[in-house]
């Protein structure tokens, strides 16, 4: 098993290249940081720990396809310089596909977010506009002795303590906008690249933490996800809940967005019928799928194909895939498309510190009663919560709930040291249980 375990400063740069599996690399591996003693300020983003492994398993497979991106805040041009990118890219047919995506897809997200955020801004000016003509009209109206009432003061109450769910819900549909055009966007390229044979189930994260304005407290973390296919992310979280609103609709209609409970975090819990019953699924934290799996066995995806002129042979896409959606495989690109699953995760943290700003506390009770926020208690920089990316090699033999408490009971057992290793572990246990597939599994703590 070729483990990658890393806690690494913000500031690294770029090296996600150096852990890229290879038989023929000799070079060795990136050597381990030390936290950073420093508290998190506005200028100097928090350390970064995560544990990442691959295994090409080579009692089942003969290559290894898999292919990673771990890039922490400030190291690849996202216009957030607090921002971490996670992605697993599962290649099939060869890994050009995969090795493509890890050159170009995050630079893609990076290069969407920046245009979506400029069109954002575009956008409120045009509104600020509109707004200010408002005003003056109801200046003139004012000094006039119209319109004065309690009603303009009330509606400006409610605006300014829903900002920051406004906020949040402006930001996910930014970065989801980003994520979604940047996958198609690099299943375009690496088709014009000559790219055609292979193909990638895709999984990627974008977490962003929120501080008080002071800089000295986390406040909350955003991930905002994407997948195409049955690479998986999923969420260790007492506190976290997916903001409905900004999440993908798992249906024929991928851009529809839903207001009610998605199928996918509604399965999340419930078993696998493949899998084996080995051990008891026990819920001390709960583990919350924040992708979607578009495998072909999917009865809405099996519409859409057939809608669209293709069939099931032997429950496969033509007979020849078992995913639905992926990028790159662009001889089966009428039916395989590359649309990604979307969704914006907030987990939200309270800290007990009484140097908090207020406008914090102003707003939580707003935010314990809206539909698309969720207040809840933690300890500050949460208490050992994480989020497992990983293709579906861990998948097909360990339920997203087992995964969870397997790393949390790990760690529980073995101390806070163990971190950088689980993943490794995690690994292990997937071999044991008989993964028949290479395994890649990123786990990131939050």
């Amino acid at each position: 098993c070729h483990c990658h375990d890393d806690l690494r400063p913000a500031a690294t740069s770029r090296d996600s290249r150096d852990h890229h599996d290879n038989d023929n690399d000799d070079q060795p591996r990136p050597t381990h940081h030390q936290p950073t003693s420093q508290q998190p300020s506005l200028r100097q983003p928090p350390t970064m720990i995560v544990s990442i492994a691959e295994e090409m398993n080579p009692t089942r497979r003969n290559t290894m396809e898999d292919v990673h991106a771990a890039h922490p805040p400030g190291s690849w041009g996202a216009p957030n310089d607090r921002a971490t990118f996670l992605g697993v890219y599962d290649g099939h047919g060869g890994r050009l596909i995969a090795d493509y995506l890890e050159e170009h897809l995050d630079d893609n997200v990076a290069m969407e977010w920046a245009y979506a955020e400029s069109e954002q801004r575009k956008k409120q000016g045009e509104m600020m506009n509109d707004d200010g003509q408002q005003q003056q009209q109801q200046s003139k109206k004012r000094r006039l002795g119209e319109g004065r009432n309690k009603e303009n003061s009330s509606d400006n109450n409610n605006q300014s303590t829903k900002s920051k769910s406004e906020i949040f819900e402006q930001e996910g549909e930014i970065i989801q906008k980003a994520l979604e055009r940047a996958f198609l966007l690099t299943d375009m390229q690496s088709k014009m690249d000559g790219i055609t044979t292979s193909g990638a189930t895709v999984v990627c994260c974008v977490v962003i933490p929120k501080f008080s304005p002071n800089g000295k407290h986390l406040t909350s973390i955003s991930i905002h996800a994407a997948n195409a296919g049955d690479a998986r992310a999923v969420l260790s979280s007492r506190t976290a809940r997916p903001l409905q609103k900004l999440c993908s609709e798992s249906s024929s209609n991928p851009t529809k967005k839903s207001s009610s409970t998605s199928s996918s975090n509604e399965s999340s819990t419930l078993p696998n019928p493949e899998l084996p019953n080995e051990l008891p699924i026990h819920h001390g934290t709960p583990a919350v799928r924040i992708t979607h799996d578009h495998k072909s066995s999917d009865r809405k995806e099996i519409a859409r194909i057939e809608a669209s002129g293709g069939i099931m042979i032997r429950g496969r896409v033509l007979g020849v895939l078992a995913v639905a959606r992926s990028l790159g495989d662009h001889g089966l690109k009428e039916y395989v498309i590359g649309r990604p699953y979307l969704s914006s995760t907030m987990v939200r943290i309270q800290n007990d510190d009484s140097d908090l700003n207020d406008d914090d506390d102003a707003n939580a009770s707003e935010k314990e009663q809206s539909p698309t926020v969720l207040a809840a208690t933690a300890p500050p920089f949460t208490d050992g919560e994480f989020l497992i990316v990983a293709c579906d090699g861990l998948w097909d033999v360990m339920r997203d709930q087992e995964a969870v408490d397997f790393v949390r009971n790990h760690v529980n057992e073995h101390g806070k040291g163990s971190r950088e290793k689980v993943a490794s572990f995690l690994i292990e246990e997937a071999l044991r249980r008989g993964s028949a597939d290479n395994i890649t599994v990123i786990v990131y703590w939050l």
